[in-house]
């Protein structure tokens, strides 16, 4: 299982609550039409301590292999895509292996 992190980083702290909306209609829409699993959003910087404005939406899926094909991009995403790139200064994507007992126990 691995952890996927979309990461948002923002200069103009304005924009922190729309790219947290934009983000949220872009997960939510993969969610809906792809059967994604359920993103969590989250702001770091902005009220907490952090190094700079980020904006975060991170979900759990099996395998790296699900991937989204661009014909099945759903209509919402190509919609707000754009419009959240218009918002953040990058826009990167992180992977993380979660650490399962099965997993340890398979390495050790």
């Amino acid at each position: 299982m691995f952890l996927v992190r979309r990461v948002c980083r923002i200069e103009n702290r304005l924009n922190t609550w729309k790219v947290a909306d934009l983000l949220s209609k872009i997960c939510n829409a993969y969610e809906e039409e792809q059967g994604r699993n359920k993103a969590t959003i989250y702001i770091g910087g902005r009220g907490t301590p952090g190094q700079g404005i980020t904006v975060c939406a991170e979900w759990i899926q099996e395998s790296l292999g699900e991937t989204n094909v661009s014909s099945g991009v759903p209509s919402s995403v190509k919609e707000n895509s754009p419009k959240l790139v218009g918002l953040v200064d990058s826009y990167e994507i992180e992977f993380y292996e979660l650490a399962t007992r099965e997993k340890i126990d398979q390495w050790l």
